[in-house]
């Protein structure tokens, strides 16, 4: 396995394709049946690939009884009651917001589940047009950590659309009233110490030198300047708080794996049937609107690419558990029903299969999002985890994933 993934690492590296990059797959007795990483550091910033934490924690509060999935969201973050759907803007110029309250109040289930209407600016065009009209600048979600960073409006009813976004930051305000505690101070005491996931947290490691951020610019790799606010938050909404790297994330991803119980330490974070009926079970109604489902945008390319998630399966056969994209089909060279994956920002992307007892992750950093070159080693990862060959050109059209990569020069804003 390592002779089949192992030149492909390099290659990406040596090409100055990607600053840097890794590759993990493990299993559920948390050994490493793969492991590598070349590039300048073994750092990565975890971007999406929080959300599953923040999701965890909320699952735990439930797990207990201090927290309904079915509550709205309203009982424990009042600011929601305050926010509007987006109809459109008017003609006139500068061009206005057109606004109107919604049918129904968000639910905890619709936030976990990216069902409440909120978006991210970088995915679709109208919530960007809406944060330029407003004086807000785009992609801001990092920047100070302050409540406006995701004061954006919603684009439909809650319960009616699938669409990725901010929801995920919203319920980590949720698990911070409920807990009555900071989501970094309760997902240190009650996932990241009890995993033993000693270099992941709300800071930066001493310890540990970041790996920064990339633009691919005409081709090249340009560094990032600083793009997240390492000091104390404002705001730590559940989207994108913590700091890590892929050793400790592979501890947490083989924890799901063993059904909430940690194969280093011993120690549980849930439940087995939390763990089956939660995070491998479609929470989605079956007549939501599932079209944005594993579908990325690209309203400011120099962020994202458009893109697609198991593109051989149709959006009925795509779902979402209360944290992770699932596919309801086996997927032909890789991961069978029901696994649940994610992806982050930068080009971060993993799965978990709980049938086969596997789970793959390939990082770096480097934007824009659906970046063709780790998309494929990922790609390449899972074919050769499952016993398949590296696919050839001849192949593409078989792969577990889409990119149409258009290698931005300037960002669309």
């Amino acid at each position: 396995m390592d002779a089949k993934i192992k030149p492909l690492l390099e290659a990406a590296v040596k090409d100055k394709k990607v600053p840097g990059i890794a590759a993990v797959l493990v299993d559920s007795e948390g050994n490493f049946l793969l492991k590598e990483a070349f590039g300048t550091t073994n750092l990565d910033d975890m971007f999406s690939t929080t959300k599953l934490v923040a999701s965890i924690a909320a699952l735990q509060l439930v797990e207990q009884g201090k927290l309904s999935l079915s509550d709205p969201v309203e009982k424990y973050e009042p600011r929601i009651s305050k926010m509007q759907v987006l109809e459109g803007f008017t003609d006139d110029e500068p061009s206005k917001p057109i606004l109107r309250a919604p049918k129904s109040k968000p639910t905890v289930l619709q936030l976990i589940t990216h069902t409440t209407g909120f978006s991210y600016d970088f995915f679709d065009e109208p919530t960007l047009k809406y944060r330029l009209s407003t004086g807000h600048p785009p992609a801001g979600y990092g920047g100070e950590s302050k409540f406006e960073d995701f004061n954006t409006p919603l684009l439909t009813d809650p319960g009616t659309k699938y669409i990725y976004g901010t929801n995920i930051d919203w319920l980590g305000w949720v698990v911070e009233a409920v807990a009555k505690t900071s989501l970094a101070h309760y997902v240190d005491e009650n996932i990241l110490k009890p995993l033993g996931m000693n270099d992941t947290g709300e800071h930066l490691s001493a310890d540990n030198p970041r790996m920064y951020m990339h633009f691919e610019v005409d081709g090249k790799l340009v560094v990032v300047p600083e793009v997240r606010n390492a000091a104390e938050p404002e705001e730590s909404g559940g989207g994108g708080y913590l700091w890590g790297t892929i050793n400790d994330y592979a501890k947490l991803m083989a924890t799901v794996l063993n059904n909430g119980t940690s194969p280093h330490t011993g120690k549980s974070i849930l439940k087995p049937e939390t763990v089956k009926e939660y995070l491998f079970t479609d929470h989605l109604p079956s007549d939501i609107d599932r079209s944005l489902l594993g579908e990325s945008g690209n309203s400011i390319p120099q962020l994202s690419s458009n893109g697609c998630f198991f593109p051989t399966l149709p959006h009925q056969s795509r779902g979402w558990s209360c944290g992770m994209l699932l596919n309801l089909e086996d997927l032909p060279y890789g991961r069978k029903k029901n696994s649940g994956a994610w992806a982050g920002l930068g080009n971060l992307y993993y799965w978990i299969d709980p049938t086969s007892g596997l789970a793959g992750m390939v990082t770096t950093q480097v934007f824009p999002f659906f970046h063709p070159v780790p998309l494929k080693i990922f790609d390449e990862l899972e074919r050769v985890a499952y016993g398949h060959e590296l696919a050839g050109p001849e192949d593409n059209d078989k792969m577990n994933h889409r990119s149409d990569h258009p290698t931005p020069s300037q960002a669309k804003i």
